[in-house]
């Protein structure tokens, strides 16, 4: 079986000694997959801006015209993404080293932006921030949800904890973090799958047949090994019977009818929270999209896909503050609920916020990018 590297991985690992190639590759990242999650973030972002806090009052802003703007979608292309990005470096030839490392660096990475965030939660309603609950009253929403006004010590243990174990079990905290329980579980099968990978005879084999299983009754943790599958072909191509086979369908006539047809079925299914359909849309959404070459371009070098891409978990994580503070003030001073204009308006306002407050949390990722590689270099290195 032949294997194609891809260009931008060829200076990295065949010139590199194998220790220094294993550490080289843990930070290689393929920026369309940086582009789609950052773009999907932002999709996620005018979801919980105009879906979910003005769609009860106003059924315009959940017309299925919506397309692909769907928040339980984009978590589901979130999962695949996140199986792609993390498995990609061990193909790149990070091999052991880099899953032990990955592993190591895992919890720091999501947890200290999440403590930061519920810190903010806990700060705002301590200071009477927060006007989730007298907005609802005008805006029937998520909104509704009381914040239970916790003790600093219970918010650092349900951020520490409880967010990967029962994230609801405080209430409101941060209850989009939902997804962090996925995607620790989904992460460590992953390191685990990928840890066995020299002592299976079929690795990729497995990989599939793993995830096959697992799509009907975990649906979300299958989610990342279809996505390291994705990672693989993306570093190291694909044998050429598969490649000759794919290139039949390697024409944009084709590309665009497939995807007009994920629209139009992510459309019919929109409002259905059918998690098993999201996967397979979102799977065959990011196959579509790494497999096209204007796509990937636009993903990984356009200005705003590198803008949103760098921001994308703090904009995901913080701009529920903005709605339970900032939006639910501007709804508050409409004193009635907002006509279809003032909504968006409000709508367009929160944007603006959540993207400004996401560049100021940005530091804060990049302290724990920084806290997870020093720990996992002490911990394997003593350094």
């Amino acid at each position: 079986m032949t294997y194609v590297l891809d260009r931008a991985m060829e200076p990295v690992i065949a010139a590199a000694a194998p220790r220094a190639a294993a550490k080289a590759t843990t930070r290689i990242r393929l920026g369309e997959l940086d582009g789609v999650r950052g773009w999907g973030a932002f999709s996620v972002l005018l979801y919980h801006s105009t879906w979910e806090i003005f769609g009860q009052a106003h059924p315009g802003f959940r017309s299925p015209f919506a397309g692909l703007l769907y928040g339980p979608l984009d978590i589901c292309v979130f999962f695949v993404v996140s199986g792609a990005a993390l498995a990609a470096p061990f193909y790149a030839g990070g091999g052991a080293s880099y899953v032990v490392s990955a592993a190591l660096r895992r919890y720091l990475r999501l947890t200290i932006p999440i403590v930061a965030g519920a810190l903010l939660v806990y700060v705002a309603s301590l200071m009477g921030l927060v006007a989730s609950h007298e907005a609802s009253e005008l805006a029937p929403s998520f909104l509704a949800k009381d914040i239970l006004d916790p003790t600093l010590a219970q918010a650092l243990k349900w951020a520490c904890c409880n967010v990967y174990t029962k994230p609801d079990v405080l209430g409101p905290i941060l209850p989009f973090m939902w997804t962090m329980q996925w995607e620790m579980i989904g992460s460590l099968t992953l390191f685990l799958m990928l840890a066995l990978h020299p002592a299976m005879k079929k690795p990729e084999f497995t990989m599939l047949a793993a995830a096959c299983f697992l799509a009907i009754p975990f649906p979300y943790l299958a989610a990342f090994l279809f996505g390291a599958l994705i990672g693989r072909a993306r570093v190291l191509g694909l044998d050429e019977k598969t490649a000759a086979f794919l290139a039949v369908f390697d024409r944009a006539g084709l590309k665009i009818v497939a995807g007009l047809a994920l629209y139009a079925i992510a459309a019919a299914t929109l409002g259905k929270r059918t998690s098993h359909m999201e996967v397979v849309i979102a799977l065959a959404a990011v196959v579509l999209i790494t497999s096209s070459r204007p796509v990937r371009a636009f993903l990984s070098d356009h200005p705003i896909s590198q803008f949103l891409a760098r921001i994308s978990f703090p904009l995901y994580l913080v701009h529920y503050i903005v709605l339970i503070t900032f939006t639910s003030w501007l709804i508050v001073f409409c004193g009635k609920t907002p006509e279809v204009w003032q909504a968006w308006l409000i709508a367009a306002a929160t944007v603006v916020v959540s993207v400004v407050a996401a560049v100021a949390f940005a530091p804060v990722e990049v302290l724990a990018h920084r806290v997870s590689r020093r720990f996992s270099t002490f911990v394997l290195e003593g350094k």
